[in-house]
């Protein structure tokens, strides 16, 4: 079966975050779906997509997104007929897991399944890079009984079943009570369970019988015996199945039963209305996996993400920005020295300073030229500061000459206080200069055009600013294996909007330019199971060569209650895009809503503990998000303001302030 590679991709849909290695769960069990589509078809075999698989097919052709597995159904003279022509037909690496052909399958419903965790490269191929164990459920439908008291007797019978086997997970057989249950079980059923041999295994067998019990004894209704058994509503007529359609799913198409609305009711109540994913429970139905392959492979298997304290910790930067407002700083200050000079008449010392305060000039200058090329602005007050250094340096010379600097020094000396305003003012202009010059620079690194959406009001509203300077840099991405090694390498540069100029990773060296503020919205770096960026643009590398890593989410969910039941899937998902290296390495991280900023430090105080979430919830803002438009306190504008004012603080202001007060 073959999918385009973007089915693969993490997604947010119906409001729910999908995860990239969930979609490889589904396309290991679409998989194993095709087999057994093509076995059914080849022998004219009867079978309909059921329960979570049979609603997404109806409402849009795709698995709904907080469902896990693949699951059909079959009438059971169908499934009987099934069982048969599945010992020449299914694939030798799908195991077929019922009572009579594993020994130790425990359980109501049938499974085929790859046979546990498997990296051998052909197999991982074929299933979809899936390196767990993936399975179809076939739930086998029975015929109910007319008669009420029959029905409620087997309801008794089969709810004894699920009382001793919930018991025997204890272990309990040499306890008198188990024993003294297992009894009146067995006088209810009219059976004896050997106590020399396995338990679990003797009593799904008699289960097996009870679920088979009234077929073929004209009943007009029909269920899944153990879905019926906890609710009772959950049974539909026969002729539901009378007749069969096929309704497109994914690239393909899936058999449904044309009464599926009565069965999709009988479940689901008011199946067309989309209601939030219940409880976690054991979702997802993988993870158990999880430490068996990491066990098995050990560090040839991919790690997952641990944090570590130095995660928070960043280098300090300072860009040719920084230094070139420090250095006319540094000029303010050489200023104030000379006039101290001139106040004190100590006029050698003061030929000495103007001409380090020149040279100093010159060497600004020239770094400048060297980064800007020539015909700056900056580069012309430079030159106008320095001739106005060498007038002052001539009139203090001229008076030196004529060989007394004490005569008439008072008249000198309120002379050139007036020269200072000349030079203070080039100053000025130098500062405002350097400003233009060398704006802030705040560098988007998208690596996707399809993702750039929740990045492209924020440009806009910064290409605004006048002080501010941004740049686009779409960055390479890669496939994975499902085991971890790289496949196709992937750019998206030319797919951006044409009206954006796009800037070429390879030809931005990140480490001169040090920009103010990288905007990242790929937080995953190597732990994501299906893609990555490139390895030069991980967070962990970028936070090196800026001032402010910020992160944006591409997407935004629903809100997020970790305290409700109904938001239990969803809160579990937050583990694949919050506990990510990206969250920690970056200075900042903006999310739709505060409430979702309290999601993400329960999903983080969960991962890493309490003293982490307390360093994590000043780096955190629930600013909104640009997805969200201009929805008021949570949309672009407020996205802007908040980037505009916490990662990019504008220190010229308070430098120009600082400067009037001495001039004062």
């Amino acid at each position: 079966m073959k999918f385009e590679r973007e089915f693969f991709y993490d997604e947010v849909r119906d409001g729910f975050y999908i995860p990239g290695i969930m979609k490889r769960a589904w396309g290991a069990g679409l998989t194993i779906l095709s087999e057994i589509d093509r076995i059914c078809n080849q022998y004219d075999i009867p079978y309909y997509a059921a329960a979570g698989t049979l609603l997404g097919a109806v409402r849009n052709g795709q698995c709904i997104p907080w469902d896990d597995d693949i699951d059909i159904m079959m009438l059971r003279k169908d499934y009987d007929k099934f069982k048969e022509v599945l010992k020449d037909e299914l694939a030798k690496e799908l195991s077929f897991n019922t009572l009579e052909t594993q020994e130790h399958h425990y359980s109501f419903f049938t499974t085929i399944s790859t046979q546990g965790v498997d990296v051998h490269s052909g197999l991982l191929r074929k299933y979809q890079e899936y390196p767990f164990m993936a399975s179809v459920d076939i739930f086998v439908i029975d015929e109910l009984s007319e008669k009420p008291e029959e029905e409620q007797r087997r309801r008794r019978v089969l709810m004894g079943f699920l009382a001793i086997l919930n018991r025997l997970k204890k272990n309990p057989e040499k306890d008198d009570m188990f024993q003294e249950e297992l009894k009146k079980l067995e006088n209810l059923i009219s059976a004896h369970f050997d106590r020399d041999l396995p338990l679990e295994r003797q009593l799904y067998k008699e289960i097996e019988k009870e679920l088979i019990k009234y077929n073929g004894k004209a009943g007009k209704r029909l269920t899944c015996i153990p879905w019926y058994i906890l609710h009772e509503d959950y049974s539909y007529p026969k002729r539901v199945f009378e007749k069969r359609k096929r309704v497109p799913f994914y690239t393909g198409s899936l058999p449904i039963p044309e009464g599926y609305d009565v069965i999709l009711r009988a479940e689901f109540g008011e199946y067309h209305r989309k209601v939030r994913a219940d409880g976690a429970h054991n979702y997802p139905y993988f993870k158990k996996f999880k430490g068996m392959l990491q066990q098995h492979f050990k560090d040839r298997w991919m790690p997952e993400y641990s944090f570590s304290e130095e995660d928070l910790i960043r280098p300090e930067i300072q860009n040719f920005r920084d230094l070139a407002m420090l250095t006319v700083e540094a000029f303010h200050s050489a200023l104030t020295e000379l006039m101290d000079a001139i106040e004190n008449r100590e006029f050698p010392r003061c030929l000495s300073k103007l001409a380090t305060m020149q040279e100093e000039a010159i060497t600004f200058g020239n770094a400048i030229e060297q980064k800007k090329r020539e015909g700056t602005m900056s580069v012309s007050v430079i030159e106008e500061y320095c001739e106005a250094l060498f007038e002052l340096y001539q009139r203090i010379s001229e008076q030196g000459a004529r060989g007394d600097f004490s005569k008439g020094s008072a008249l000198l000396v309120k002379s050139l206080k007036k020269e200072r305003e000349n030079i203070l003012t080039c100053l000025e202009n130098l500062q405002a200069a350097v400003q233009k010059d060398f704006k802030k620079q705040v560098v988007f690194l998208p690596h996707s055009a399809k993702h750039f959406a929740s990045l492209r009001p924020l440009v806009d509203a910064l290409l605004e600013e006048e002080e501010i300077e941004c740049k686009i840099i779409p960055i390479p991405y890669y496939d994975k294996c499902g085991d971890g090694r790289l496949k196709e390498i992937h750019y998206e540069g030319e797919d951006f909007p044409k009206e954006y100029e796009i800037v070429d990773y390879n030809c931005y060296d990140f480490s001169v330019e040090l920009p103010d503020c990288i905007v990242i919205n790929s937080p995953y770096d190597e732990f994501n199971p299906v893609w990555t960026v490139d390895s030069a643009f991980y967070s962990r590398e970028m936070k090196k060569y800026t001032k402010k890593l910020v992160y944006l989410p591409w997407f935004v969910t629903d809100e997020i209650d970790p305290k409700n039941e109904e938001d239990g899937k969803a809160f579990i998902n937050m583990e694949y895009y919050v506990t990510v290296p990206g969250l920690f390495h970056s200075d900042f991280t903006i999310v739709q809503s505060e409430g979702m900023k309290k999601a993400y430090l329960a999903k983080i105080e969960e991962f890493a503990g309490k003293d982490v979430t307390k360093k994590m919830e000043k780096k955190i803002a629930g600013a909104g998000s640009c997805l969200l438009g201009e929805k008021k306190g949570q949309g672009i504008k407020e996205v802007a303001e908040w980037v505009k004012a916490f990662a990019l603080k504008n220190k010229e202001k308070k430098n120009k302030e600082k400067n009037k007060m001495k001039r004062e």
